[in-house]
Order: C-alpha cells, then sequence, then structure tokens
C-alpha cells in the first residue's frame, strides 16, 4: 500500500517539453562539432576545399539514409557515440596507415574520414530524429539549432583546438542519459504499449497516420497533388519551388565554405573573426526571440495555427522578400571592403536575421492539408458543404507526407552534387569570397526576376479575360457625347 503509483512518477508534460527540447539541443550542437572536427581534419590532409565538400556530400547522402533506419533511438545514440569513439580514437584503435606503396597517404588519409563521414551522418540523423516517448523538439528549438548550430561547431573546432573533443561528447552526453535511463519517467505512453494501445482506443481524436503503397499510387500521383494543392492554396506551388531551391542553394554553399574560410583565418591569425561572427548571431537570435514573445505574440502562433487574417499580406509578402535578404547577406560576406569583423558580424546577423522569419513564416503561408481544412472549416459550413471525414484528412497527410519526403530527398541529392562542384570552385578562384559574392548577386537577380515575373503573370492572365476585354473597350466611349453646355454660333 505505500508503494508509489507509476503515473505519479512521469514527468510533467511541460517539464518534459522543456527538459528534451534542451537536450535534443546539446546534442544536435555536438554532432555539429563532429561534423565541422571532421572537415577540419580532411583540409589539414588535402588543403584543397574539394574534399571537405565531399565529404559534406557523404554526410548529406548518410543523413537521408538514416531517416528511414528504424525506430530505435536508444540504438543509434550508442552507435553515434561509438563511431565518434572510433574515429577521435585515431590511429592508436584502427590502422589506417598503411604502407604507401598501395596508395598515396593522402587517399589513405581520406578515406576512413569518408566512411566515418557517412556512418555518423546516418546515425547521428536517425538518432535526432527518432519518435520518442518525450515531446518531440520544437520548432523554434530546431530553428536555433539551424541558426547557429553551424557557426558553434566551427568557432569551437577552430579557436579550441585542444578541447573539441572533449565539448562534442560532453554535448552528446544529456540526451543519451535520457534515452537510456530517464524513460520511465518520460510524459507520453512507450509506443506499442499497453498504455498507448488503451489511450489509443478510448482517447483517439485522430486516426493514426497512414501508410501509403508505393506500387499502389498511379504515376502522375505527384504532380496531381501539386495541382490540387495549387487550387485550394494560392501560392503553394511558388512557394515551395521556392523554399526547394533556397534549401539547395544555401545547402550547398554551407557545406563547402565554412572550413576553407576558418582556414583561411588561421592562416592569416584573424580567427577572433570567429568569435565576432557568434556574437552577432546570438545576438540576433536573442533580439528576435524578445521580439517573438513580446511584440509579435499575437501574430505568430503554434505553427499548426495560421497568421490572422489582417496579417496575412505583409506575412506573405515579408516571406517573398526574406530569400532576398539572404542572398544580400552571403554576398555582403564575401565583399573585400566589408571584412572588417564588425561588418562581418552584421553581415551575417542580418543574414540570420533574414533566415529566421523565413523558417517563422514559410509553414504559416504555405500551411499543410489539415491546417488549412481546420482554419476554414467555418467557411465549409457557411456554405452548407460538408466537412472532409477523419479517413479523407488522414489519406490528404499521408499523401502529403510522401510528396514532403520526396521533395526532400530530391533536395539532399543536388546538395549532395553542388557542394563538391563548390569547393572546386573555391579551389579555382582561390578563395571563398568571389565564391560568395558571385552566388550571393545570381541568387539575387534570380529572386528579383521571379517576382517581376510573378507581377506580370496575373496582369497578363487578366488582360486576355473577355471581362477585361469589355471595360477596356468601353473605357473611352462611356459617354461619347460632350456634357458641357453648346453655345450658338450667330
Amino acid at each position: 500500500m505505500n508503494k508509489t503509483f507509476a503515473v505519479r512518477r512521469l514527468m510533467d508534460l511541460v517539464v518534459g517539453r522543456r527538459v528534451f527540447n534542451t537536450c535534443w539541443l546539446s546534442a544536435s550542437l555536438g554532432i555539429s562539432i563532429l561534423q565541422m572536427h571532421l572537415l577540419a581534419q580532411a583540409w589539414q590532409v588535402s588543403q584543397r576545399a574539394l574534399v571537405p565538400a565531399c565529404l559534406v556530400s557523404l554526410w548529406t547522402l548518410g543523413t537521408l539514409l538514416g531517416m528511414r533506419l528504424s525506430n530505435v533511438a536508444r540504438v543509434w545514440g550508442f552507435a553515434t557515440l561509438a563511431g565518434a569513439l572510433l574515429w577521435l580514437g585515431g590511429p592508436s584503435v584502427v590502422m589506417w596507415h598503411l604502407s604507401g606503396n598501395i596508395a598515396p597517404p593522402s587517399f589513405l588519409a581520406v578515406v576512413p574520414l569518408a566512411v566515418v563521414s557517412l556512418f555518423l551522418g546516418a546515425s547521428s540523423s536517425a538518432w535526432l530524429a527518432q519518435q520518442r516517448s518525450w515531446p518531440s523538439a520544437g520548432e523554434r528549438t530546431t530553428l536555433a539549432r539551424s541558426l547557429v548550430g553551424l557557426t558553434v561547431g566551427l568557432a569551437v573546432v577552430w579557436m579550441l583546438p585542444v578541447y573539441t573533443a572533449l565539448l562534442a561528447l560532453a554535448c552528446c552526453f544529456p540526451l543519451l542519459i535520457l534515452d537510456a535511463c530517464s524513460s520511465g519517467r518520460a510524459p507520453l505512453p512507450i509506443r506499442g504499449g499497453i498504455a498507448a494501445a488503451w489511450l489509443g482506443r478510448y482517447w483517439r481524436v485522430e486516426p493514426p497516420p497512414l501508410q501509403l503503397e508505393q506500387r499502389a499510387l498511379p504515376r502522375s500521383w505527384f504532380c496531381s497533388w501539386l495541382v490540387e494543392r495549387s487550387q485550394s492554396s494560392r501560392g503553394y506551388l511558388p512557394l515551395t519551388l521556392l523554399a526547394s531551391g533556397v534549401a539547395v542553394i544555401l545547402g550547398s554553399v554551407w557545406g563547402a565554405v565554412p572550413t576553407p574560410f576558418a582556414a583561411e583565418l588561421a592562416v592569416t591569425h584573424t580567427l577572433e573573426k570567429l568569435g565576432w561572427l557568434l556574437g552577432g548571431q546570438l545576438g540576433i537570435v536573442v533580439l528576435g526571440a524578445g521580439l517573438l514573445l513580446f511584440v509579435a505574440r499575437n501574430v505568430i502562433g503554434f505553427p499548426d495555427r495560421l497568421v490572422p487574417t489582417s496579417w496575412q499580406a505583409p506575412a506573405r509578402l515579408l516571406a517573398s522578400v526574406a530569400p532576398m535578404g539572404m542572398a544580400v547577406g552571403l554576398a555582403a560576406l564575401g565583399l573585400p571592403f566589408l571584412q572588417a569583423p564588425w561588418w562581418l558580424a552584421v553581415s551575417l546577423a542580418g543574414y540570420t536575421l533574414a533566415s529566421a522569419v523565413w523558417g517563422l513564416l514559410l509553414p504559416r503561408v504555405r500551411p499543410t492539408f489539415s491546417t488549412a481544412t481546420q482554419a476554414h472549416r467555418h467557411l465549409l459550413l457557411g456554405q452548407g458543404l460538408r466537412l472532409p471525414t477523419a479517413l479523407h484528412l488522414a489519406h490528404s497527410r499521408a499523401r502529403e507526407a510522401q510528396v514532403n519526403r520526396l521533395l526532400a530527398t530530391v533536395e539532399g541529392v543536388l546538395v549532395a552534387v553542388l557542394t563538391p562542384w563548390l569547393g572546386w570552385l573555391i579551389d579555382v578562384r582561390g578563395g571563398v569570397d568571389p565564391v560568395l559574392v558571385s552566388i550571393g548577386l545570381g541568387f539575387l537577380a534570380v529572386l528579383l526576376v521571379g517576382a517581376v515575373v510573378a507581377a506580370l503573370v496575373p496582369r497578363l492572365h487578366l488582360a486576355r479575360s473577355p471581362r477585361w476585354a469589355i471595360i477596356r473597350a468601353t473605357r473611352y466611349v462611356a459617354f461619347p457625347v460632350s456634357l458641357r453646355p453648346v453655345r450658338p454660333t450667330w
């Protein structure tokens, strides 16, 4: 009778969400440090930007593979730790260095790094992306990691090389401990357990996610889905193409540029610029979090909520302008007269602000099918239409998840292809700055041309419509007789 009931030992849902977000953010920063350390070793071996860029491509392909691995978070967490320890142990654990007669020493040193990059990319993505009995990482946590994670890893690796491995492992340990020891206090029921089955039977609000059979889908299912979403949501297709283009270009740039940039700073003994860059990013993130909390609290809500009607037009305009701000920030980072530490911090802070605005507004101006349906259900009821059934919503969510998975795969493959090309271009042009300026200005020019085309296409459609032709034809003949009095001529 003195035993405590098991449910009382469960952690509160809000507290559990905060704990998991903190552990997940720490582990993701540790993975970023490991990745930057791997790229720094590749640079020291080859002294060429092409080799780290190829390792980033392998890491990206491993990430795509890891997103499809089985749902065993604890296993993949310890696999990531074991792979990192095996790699950081170096020649004392594995005999990487073979005879120089078999292959060049640089090749024998790069091949193990390529294997480690592919393995860590797959295991770390499988570890961080797996669903647990804890609340998933929040939108703002993942956004903060995507904004500052790379800069944190770069600054730690190049400014604190002695403590790199220790800091990376220390960042990964909280999530490992949470997966290994604290699963009994998780606020959510374990998938496949008795509690989850009982809640799914009596308290299920919506049906479980469906899995579409790939062989049963028609050949044109992808195009048909895009056509349906374009008809139901205004601007869905242009925003989808813009989001994919931004992801591919920025993923390629930040895969090829950081390591050669830090190496140039190390040669000129100006590594303190990395501290300025990190300080500028952290400052703009803190400032943006304060504005989001106190100023835009009633405008930017949860990811499954739309922007208020009065703010939808400004939000769509701001989301369209944000990629231009990112392009300007990239070009400013490479301009020769803006290489002072504080100018670099301002340029990267502007780029970070534009990226944060883009990351926050994109899911709200391009909502998912279920979010748009739930937000417009009062309009359907007002028109006397029937609401979609639970099965229809589940099928639409499954189709949308399949489309997003396909788009993510295509984007990852394109990033893996373009990143080595950018690394080769950095080697050919002899530095990072010319490449950044060229990519930033070219990206900005493409966005401006796209904006002009997007503004002219509706006008052309309107000018060709029969209604506008009638209005234009009667514009100057509506009053053929003058209304002024006519004086007699005698």
